[in-house]
């Protein structure tokens, strides 16, 4: 399943009385956590997380005390009406750890680890091939949740980066290979790709660093490959007229036949547009009509595209390639 179908399956879930509980496996750096955290924000609920490699059992039953000669527990499970219980890493959590977390889950009546009625809980994990610390789920354990498999989707994740800090230079790059947004095989050893370590690439572009320290890092950021690739990419474009040059004057600036250049221009401009809510389409509309189609995708919840004649010509000319 999709990050998006994930968050919107959970958005129906959090909305609704009776308890769920699910179970998001995949690749490290995918944001399976995030999406679990920005869909219970959504939702307006409260959350608690709990990192389980970090923890000992009884940091989820609580510490034992004496009340009339009997032992209780001071559980420290919510006792608010409704919200999400986040346990991150359950495949990464010792086996003991596993078994308070199977007692929660279950929520067995009469015990003293129950959660209120309106709480769900959600639990994350990798795979055994995703060479992380791994420890299996019993079988009783995945028996009580719902398991679904995340998987990354590049379009998304590019959808999801313009809106965000992003370099549109790391944006274009993934659109042009986006079997390179995440690592087909994870390395023994090393850096590697993946959403997340993307995200990390994009913060060290523009820090006015020697090209040679730049590839440095993002070799130990993103991988080998990956980083050789993308630091081609960054040189040819860098060469490329600045933005200010091409809305300057658009109708002339020089217009790439290179797919790469292509997606990186087009990052560029709707970067430009999102913050400066200036159409470019004077150059756009010189593109192959795919980049025209992913400019006004990424600027169309920034600007107004029916309040520009040239994008309402350029609309009218192309009615077919829109879906949306």
């Amino acid at each position: 399943m999709k990050v998006n179908t994930a968050f919107e399956l959970m958005a129906n879930i959090f909305a609704s009385e009776e308890r769920h509980v699910l179970l998001l496996l995949g690749a490290p750096g995918l944001g399976k956590t995030a999406a679990v955290s920005e869909a219970i924000k959504r939702a307006g609920l409260e959350q608690m997380t709990l990192a389980l490699p970090t923890c000992d059992a009884v940091d989820l039953r609580g510490l034992p005390r004496v009340e009339n000669g009997r032992t209780c527990w001071a559980s420290p499970m919510p006792t608010s009406e409704r919200g999400v219980l986040l346990l991150d890493e359950l495949t990464s959590a010792p086996r003991d750890v596993q078994v308070a977390a199977h007692h929660i889950v279950w929520s067995e009546s009469g015990s003293d680890m129950n959660l209120p009625k309106g709480w769900h809980v959600v639990l994350t994990g990798n795979r055994a091939s995703d060479k992380s610390v791994y420890q299996s789920i019993g079988a009783p354990l995945r028996n009580r949740m719902t398991i679904i498999e995340i998987e990354p989707d590049s379009k998304v994740w590019c959808d999801w980066a313009v809106n965000t800090e992003i370099n549109p230079l790391v944006v274009g790059f993934i659109r042009w290979r986006p079997e390179l947004l995440v690592s087909r095989e994870i390395p023994g050893e090393g850096a590697f790709p993946s959403p997340r370590s993307w995200h990390n690439a994009s913060r060290y572009l523009g820090m006015g660093t020697t090209s040679d320290v730049e590839k440095e890092l993002l070799v130990g950021t993103i991988g080998e490959g990956p980083a050789t690739e993308f630091a081609a990419y960054l040189r040819t474009a860098r060469e490329l007229p600045q933005v200010n040059a091409i809305m300057n004057d658009p109708e002339n600036a020089p217009v790439s036949t290179s797919p790469s250049i292509c997606y990186a221009v087009t990052s560029l401009l709707s970067n430009f547009t999102r913050q400066s809510l200036k159409s470019a389409m004077a150059y756009v509309k010189r593109l192959p009509a795919e980049y025209g189609v992913l400019y006004l995708t990424d600027i169309r919840d920034k600007f107004d595209l029916k309040s520009d004649p040239e994008i309402k010509a350029w609309v009218g000319q192309h009615r077919r390639l829109f879906q949306w």
